[in-house]
């Protein structure tokens, strides 16, 4: 009986034996192809693998494109790639080496995807020409009614491109993007380094704008919303070749839409291209904690309600055509701003004109709040008070307090046109206010500040 019992034990621990052996070896062989385990317990719930696909050449990256599914890495070797039409969701593509993978031809678009991830690339490509929210665009990478994409740690700087070339472009019904991290520059040809606009096909426009402006339009389902701007270094943008960004753009039809775009914590350096460095044409964006050194022009809040320019500083170094900000249209905030030697004027709370007129430029001001800020060594102009408008329609129901304003621009504070706008505990005498925070540099921006 004790022979049989044993016998019968060995028989079953033989089995588990092998059994375990096949289940041990099945495991590491779908391990090692990548496969996708479906293999769950109570205690051990599914774990979806990836695969990292290595790739060196244009045939393996398109081979690459077309395996790739949610979860998976495309790595570029070093070397020089075509461009690249992204379709597949939850994807991430990156260089093997930062900034050492190089795309010089055509355009990286991605098609109505969500969660995918360009990092570490280089794009010199010279782009090429989209249509694009039923428009036509030269244009390098594009975000087309995209969701939750990323671009982070890449170096724009494109060669032979067309002119009006798009850098980054996101369009249509995209939401919740974010560009981070790169280094856009140098450009001597029109164009902008990031365009974050919609589309007006199917918008029938009024002929008076004054309801939308007062908030009665309709929502436009395609434009780029919610959209993060941050920790990018811009630089070196020529003179006459177009604002650095713009976020609209596309008038009546976006001016009203509330955009919700973030541009925050970035450096602009010798940007020059315009007027107006950052151009808003949306309601409801912030701009913030950006630091401008040595940039011709102003951030612009030009069409649009609703939107705040908060915690900048502005190094400007005495140097022809800079500025500080300007705003038109209604509820804005700015405050907290630090605006050092413009040689033109440091602020402007515009006059505007009628939005019924025939002549209509600039949108009167409105309810704007305009506190806490600095200008120092406001040497040619100071602060203007209602300027900029064809009807001079003063700004109304606007509040300025507790605003330092230094330097020997006579006047400081230029009251061309204040209309009813209430001023408290300003100051136009006395030392220098201290910078309230540490300027931006390279090390905190662009490609050097971000790892993957």
């Amino acid at each position: 009986m004790k022979r049989v019992l044993f016998n019968l034990c060995a028989v079953v621990n033989n089995r588990l034996l092998l059994f375990l052996l096949i289940t041990t070896f099945s495991a590491t062989a779908c391990k090692k192809t990548g496969a996708r385990s479906e293999v769950a317990t109570n205690d051990n719930p599914p774990v979806e693998e990836t695969t990292t696909f290595n790739v060196s050449n244009n045939s393996q990256l398109n081979t690459a494109m077309s395996s790739a599914v949610s979860g998976d890495k495309i790595v570029l070797a070093n070397g020089t790639y075509a461009g690249f039409t992204v379709t597949k969701s939850g994807i991430t593509i990156q260089a093997a080496n930062k900034g050492s993978a190089t795309v010089s031809s055509g355009i990286i678009r991605l098609s109505k995807v969500s969660s995918v991830t360009i990092q570490g690339l280089k794009v010199t490509t010279a782009g090429s020409t989209q249509t694009v929210d039923g428009e036509s665009f030269p244009v390098a990478v594009w975000m087309e009614a995209s969701n939750s994409c990323r671009l982070a740690g890449n170096t724009f700087k494109l060669s032979g491109q067309a002119s009006g070339t798009q850098w980054v472009m996101l369009s249509g019904n995209s939401n919740n993007n974010r560009v981070d991290h790169n280094e856009f520059g140098s450009n001597s040809v029109k164009g902008h380094y990031i365009f974050v606009r919609g589309n007006r096909t199917g918008i029938t426009v009024p002929s008076d704008r004054t309801s939308w402006a007062n908030g009665n339009g309709p929502n436009n389902p395609n434009m780029a919303r919610n959209t993060r701007i941050d920790h990018n270094y811009f630089h070196d943008m020529a003179a006459s070749t177009g604002e650095i960004m713009v976020l609209g753009g596309i008038g009546v039809a976006g001016d009203y839409q509330n955009t919700s775009t973030v541009v925050e914590s970035n450096l602009f350096v010798n940007c020059d291209g315009d007027a107006e460095i950052i151009s808003i044409k949306s309601s409801n964006n912030t701009v913030r904690t950006n630091t401008f050194r040595t940039s011709i022009g102003t951030i612009s809040s030009r069409a649009g309600n609703s939107n705040t320019i908060s915690g900048n500083l502005m190094l400007q170094a005495g140097k022809t055509g800079t500025g500080g900000i300007k705003i038109y249209e209604k509820n804005h905030t700015v405050t907290g701003n630090y605006v050092d030697n413009p040689q033109d004027y440091g602020f402007v709370l515009g006059a505007g004109d009628s939005y019924t007129s025939s002549n209509f430029s600039h949108a009167q001001v409105f309810n704007a709040s305009i506190t806490g800020n600095i200008w120092i060594n406001m040497n040619t102009r100071g602060v203007i008070i209602g300027h900029g408008s064809n009807d001079l329609l003063p700004p109304t129901g606007c509040t300025f307090s507790n605003n330092a304003l230094r330097g020997s621009a006579s006047p400081l504070l230029d009251l061309r046109l204040p209309g009813n706008t209430v001023f408290s505990n300003n100051s136009t005498s006395g030392s220098n206010p201290a910078m309230p925070s540490a300027p931006l540099t390279t090390s905190d921006t662009g490609p050097g500040s971000y790892s993957y």
